[in-house]
């Protein structure tokens, strides 16, 4: 009788679910054709209609792990990082060690196999068991079957041969003397984590590796969080609003009532923060130190000294600076690179399934729009799949999908900085940069009699700002009592202080489609209609108790009905806080200034600049003794030194000036055909772009004329008998495709090994043999070549010979192709004969 034996797959399942079933169809189909024992795979029963197979199923592992006598592991990172590697290995490792301990010799059940390459160090369990990379191809080790199992017909010897060494195995672990005991569920429930046995010793390295940039004096910050909140700990009600008007406005414009948190018990508020704010307002400083107190847990200063955030002792501090967030196999070559050689493979997912390790977001307002919701996406997914993880979101409140945070976010915003706070930050910046401690003097002297200006300072990007403005090249008279720098320069240096400006080209890149009025070259909103979007909105806001303004407001105020074809209110709104940094989004239908100073500036300075507008009506209706006197001072300076007239501009600097207009686009044609070097002369002479050029008949000078050919994509030699060579072809640095007709002396290819073609065709092609030096063209992917006809077939020079061309009946056309499976891929048709 024939023995049975039972085998299970433990797989990342949602990923290469096709790929995987043919890869198992492979393999079972190999099993049934070998002689010896059979085997049989323990799938599932049916689920119900609308159910999935997988973790989503309410199974948490694998099934047929428990009782099954063999089991292939599809190792991968996902297979690592978000699959059921950590609950079946758990079983595995138990029933190898209860198997060794009744036979006192260890059973091997498990048989890891590389579904995609694992560039970290494989889990113990998992190396131990992994005896068979060793002995395979190196196709095997470095693609891995899920590219072998896509690119079957490329990889089939090599896969084949893959195929059959783990049929025998298989078959060679079925035949041990020593199976593994099975489990039933209460044990296998019970089953100790294997994978983590090595996590301990990772962890510390890794905390070794982290350091966090810190500052050297620790400026005491607070939060503001929107009631009602459960919030520990000493709190302070502000009842009024932050520019000192009451709140409670009939229109909702007045800012909702807030608690004032230390900034110290952030993690108290919940495991999932959104920390909303302007550009500067130092998110990036409070997330290191949160990083710098799960590092030491003897830190001064804790709420709860001897506890790390959370209990959290594994801060992962994530930038979206790049435009992306890295994976969770990439976080710990980005933090720590030093220990990425060692870590193993699932680890950083190991520690936020625990709750061992908390995330922190920054940087978000970098990632471009049209990738932003893709990264929360992930993010959001991340944080579904590992619910026991902390993590504090940084963010100005753009692209924010508020409508799927639901109630798992805790929504906070870091405070001004207070006037002893903006001292100790200038004090700490002068003692670390060498900063002019004259200017700091002086700063410190005019926040004592200007608030508005102190107001503006409570970023501490703005602060940073005021003392670099107040040490530069805007003081005059180098004694030792310089003239102070002007006041709107100061506040000019603070509001702008988080502006992210784009390079201005002189010209912008050819396009044969017309400008779009209000937008830039690069698809961006220019800086100079930012500016006037920025004064709008702070007028708009004038009427308002508060620097907070409702969304519908803030719209209106940005809509022009005039210009229907200028940039939309949104994406207006959205540049005004990416790049401007003058608003941000504390909520889905709320848009506020950092502060009310900010507001007054903005305002002042888009009426005293902008054409058309009555300062005067508005001062009436909206009575301000800080936005007159400030509107009166910008009047004066631009009248007496000639002021740029463009707010947030570089102080000290000369006045920006628009780029000039796109050139007229180039001429381009698709096709192009010549006959001699005279018409190839005549055609760059026109200056024409020509993505594709057929040449017919001898054509002199082909090397020096084809790289002056801007845009060629493809070259086309047609009819000439004297071409022996291709000409040089190492200048086209676009062209992609050759194609030869009907040109029989054709002998050299050599010019293929410095350019960078991609595609060639040969028709007709002698019958002789593909030269081998078409390996050596870097950039070849495909050759077709065209024989004459119905001999023997051509042979390649790698060896793998073509079929004979003869299909009965067949009057012309292309018999057959055979194909060369070596890069370049290498066609040879054979014309037959009628």
């Amino acid at each position: 009788m024939v023995p049975v034996y039972r085998y299970a797959v433990s797989y990342a399942h949602g990923r290469d679910e096709a790929w995987v079933a043919r890869f198992l169809d492979e393999l079972r189909r190999r099993l049934e054709t070998m002689d010896g024992p059979r085997f049989q795979r323990l799938v599932p029963p049916p689920l119900p209609p609308g159910g999935r197979d997988g973790p989503d199923d309410g199974r948490e592992g694998s099934f047929g792990i428990e009782t099954a006598d063999i089991v292939l592991a599809l190792c991968s990172p996902a297979y690592f990082n978000e699959g059921p590697a950590q609950h079946d290995w758990a079983i595995l490792a138990l029933r190898r060690s209860l198997g060794q301990a009744r036979t006192g010799v260890p059973p091997q059940t498990a048989l890891p196999l590389v579904w995609e390459p694992v560039d970290r160090r494989l889990p113990g369990p998992v190396a131990t068991a992994d005896l068979f990379a060793a002995d395979q191809l190196p196709e095997y080790r470095s693609l891995g079957l899920a590219l072998m199992t896509m690119q079957a017909p490329r990889y089939r010897a090599a896969l084949d041969r893959v195929l059959d060494a783990i049929t025998a195995r298989m078959r060679a672990m079925a035949e041990a003397a020593t199976p593994a005991p099975e489990l039933d569920d209460r044990f296998a429930g019970e089953a100790p984590d294997a994978l983590s046995a090595e996590d301990a010793a990772f962890t510390e390295q890794f905390r070794k590796e982290v350091t966090p940039v810190l500052p050297a004096t620790a400026v005491p910050r607070t939060l503001n969080i929107p009631v009602p909140v459960s919030v520990p700990g000493p709190v302070t009600d502000r009842s009024i609003s932050p520019d000192g008007g009451p709140h409670g406005s009939a229109d909702g414009s007045a800012a909702p009532p807030e608690h004032v948190l230390a900034a110290e018990l952030l993690p108290e508020l919940g495991r999932r923060i959104l920390l909303v704010g302007p550009p500067g307002a130092g998110h990036s400083t409070e997330l290191a130190r949160l990083a710098g107190r799960a590092l030491d847990d003897t830190a001064p200063g804790r709420a709860r000294p001897g506890r790390a955030p959370w209990g959290c002792r594994i801060p992962f501090v994530l930038s979206a600076r790049s435009g992306a967030l890295p994976r969770l196999d990439g976080m710990v070559p980005m933090l720590a690179p030093l220990a990425a050689p060692q870590e193993p493979a699932g680890w950083a997912a190991r520690q936020l399934r625990s709750g061992r390790a908390f995330l922190a977001v920054d940087d978000l307002d970098a990632v471009p729009v049209s990738n932003r919701s893709a990264v929360w996406e992930w993010l959001l997914h991340l944080l579904r799949t590992h619910p026991q993880a902390p993590c504090v979101i940084a963010t100005n409140g753009t692209g924010v999908p508020w409508d799927r945070l639901g109630d798992t976010f805790r929504v906070a915003g870091l405070g001004p900085l207070t006037s002893d706070g903006v001292r100790t930050l200038l004090d700490s910046l002068v003692a670390t940069a060498s900063g002019d401690r004259q200017a700091r003097t002086a700063l410190l002297r005019r926040f004592d009699s200007d608030p508005l200006l102190l107001g503006v300072a409570g970023r501490p990007a703005a602060a940073a700002a005021l003392l670099r403005a107040a040490g530069g090249p805007g003081r005059s008279g180098g004694g030792p009592d310089p003239e102070p720098v002007p006041r709107h320069r100061l506040l000019r240096a603070g509001v702008s202080a988080g502006w992210r400006r784009t390079r201005e080209d002189t010209a912008g890149p050819s396009s044969a489609s017309p400008p779009v009025p209000g937008l830039g070259s690069t698809g961006q909103v220019p800086d100079s209609v930012l500016r006037a979007a920025s004064g709008l909105l702070a007028v708009a806001a004038l009427g308002l108790d508060s620097s907070r303004i409702p969304l519908r407001t803030a719209l209106g105020a940005l809509r022009d009905p005039g210009a229907s074809d200028a940039a939309s209110p949104e994406r207006l709104l959205a540049a005004l806080a990416d790049r401007a940094g003058v608003v941000f989004r504390p909520g889905p239908d709320t848009v506020a200034f950092p502060s009310p100073e900010v507001r007054t500036f903005l305002a002042a300075h888009h009426l005293a600049h902008a054409p058309g507008a009555d300062a005067d009506e508005l001062l009436v209706r909206h009575p301000s003794a800080e936005l007159g006197e400030l509107l009166t001072q910008l009047r004066t300076a631009e009248a007496d030194t000639d002021t740029p007239r463009s707010v947030l501009a570089t102080p000290g600097g000369t006045p920006r000036r628009l780029s000039a207009g796109s050139p007229p686009p180039r001429p381009a044609v698709r096709r192009a055909a010549v006959r001699s070097s005279a018409e190839l002369r005549a055609l760059l002479r026109a200056d024409t772009a020509v993505a594709e050029l057929r040449c017919t008949g001898p054509v002199d000078g082909l090397a020096e004329f084809l790289p002056r050919l801007p845009g060629l994509r493809s070259l086309v030699l047609a009819d000439d008998h004297s071409l022996t060579a291709l000409p040089e072809l190492s200048g086209c640095r676009s062209l992609r495709a050759v194609r030869v007709l009907r040109c029989p002396n054709l002998r050299e290819l050599t010019a293929l090994d410095s350019s960078t073609v991609m595609f060639l065709d040969i028709d007709p092609w002698p019958d002789r043999p593909v030269p081998a030096g078409l390996r050596r063209a870097p950039w070849l992917s495909r050759v077709d070549l065209a024989t004459g006809g119905g001999g023997p077939g051509v042979r390649a020079a790698n060896g793998a010979g073509t079929n004979e061309a003869g299909a009965a009946g067949a009057t012309d056309g292309v018999s057959q192709e055979v194909e060369v499976v070596e890069l370049p891929e290498v066609r040879i048709r054979s014309r037959l004969r009628g």
